[in-house]
């Protein structure tokens, strides 16, 4: 887990990526015709250098990979070349397209309207346990069936509508994976449900051997610290405070 923050610390750093429309060396593009989700869906994986089939490495399932896939790949070798943190490239990514259907397939719930999100994107939100069904039963099999990747050692990361998936995901779909990392997650979604259901759902279930980390960037005040971002009750921090609930 340390191999985590220190790659959190990093990725917070360098979220902006330039894409130039080729894949660097070491990627390679996958299609998987869905019929859970009825269409085509693309993602990049890269393994190893020294990968062999003989090995079972840790896979990292990334979300938004269309533009966040290289950025992970240069954080992780950068990483490996920390005191401790060689073997933080022995990792397979799964980088995720998501065909610019965010604000459907990251949603767990659907809403009418919010004042985070306009109509039209509202309108078909609320696809988010599909695309979580999609994940298990034909990416997460797929990918395992086609690379040396472990079951055993999965981290799911997501940034924004993406890291409320991965805390959905953590709360309702446990087992999927080991390590969970939300960045930024918007937990304020449909009057902050998934929060409210969190209370029950934390008490009920086990988390032993799961580990999650979140990292909330304060970028509507940063005179705020976060015992301020909590107390405050104005709009202008609506969309932080849950996350730091």
């Amino acid at each position: 887990m340390r191999t985590l923050f220190f790659f959190l610390l990093l990725f917070n750093s360098v979220f902006v990526l330039a894409q130039n429309g080729s894949l660097p060396h070491g990627w390679k593009a996958e299609k998987i015709s869905s019929k859970i989700m009825g269409e085509d869906r693309f993602i990049k994986i890269w393994t190893p250098s020294k990968s062999t089939t003989s090995q079972k490495y840790p896979v990292v399932y990334l979300l938004d990979g269309d533009v966040l896939f290289e950025n992970t790949q240069k954080i992780l070798l950068r990483l490996s070349k920390e005191p401790g943190l060689s073997d933080a490239a022995n990792k397979i990514i799964v980088a995720i397209g998501n065909i610019w259907e965010r604000d459907r397939d990251y949603t767990p719930t659907h809403i009418q309207s919010s004042p985070g999100l306009d109509s039209m994107s509202a309108a078909k939100s609320g696809g988010g346990e599909k695309f979580t069904s999609f994940l298990e039963k034909e990416l997460i099999p797929f990918v395992e069936s086609n690379y040396p990747a472990s079951s055993k050692d999965r981290i799911f990361i997501g940034h924004s509508f993406g890291g409320l998936l991965v805390m959905n995901t953590l709360l309702h779909h446990l087992s999927l994976f080991q390590h969970y990392v939300a960045i930024d997650p918007s937990m304020w979604w449909d009057d902050s449900k998934l929060l409210k259901d969190a209370q029950s759902i934390l008490a009920n279930k086990t988390f032993n051997g799961t580990s999650l980390f979140i990292a909330v960037a304060n970028t509507r005040d940063k005179s705020y610290g976060p015992e301020e971002l909590k107390r405050d009750k104005s709009e202008k921090t609506a969309l932080i405070r849950p996350s730091l609930l």
